[in-house]
């Protein structure tokens, strides 16, 4: 089974590593490229359950 992140703050599946060193010296960061979250946390579904998400927001 496949799951995505999404971003906590616009639900949008477009997260990427906020820093080349995340998870070595650094805290696992993620950037999302399109509210410009910056942060440890994210939602994690299932890839089905995706477009269910726009319907009932």
């Amino acid at each position: 089974m496949k799951t995505v992140k999404l971003c906590p703050k616009c639900k949008q599946a477009k997260l990427k590593p906020a820093m080349n060193v995340s998870g070595w010296l650094a805290p696992n960061l993620l950037e999302c490229t399109n509210c410009n979250y910056i942060g440890a946390f994210y939602i994690e579904v299932d890839a089905d359950e995706v477009d269910n998400l726009d319907e009932t927001t």
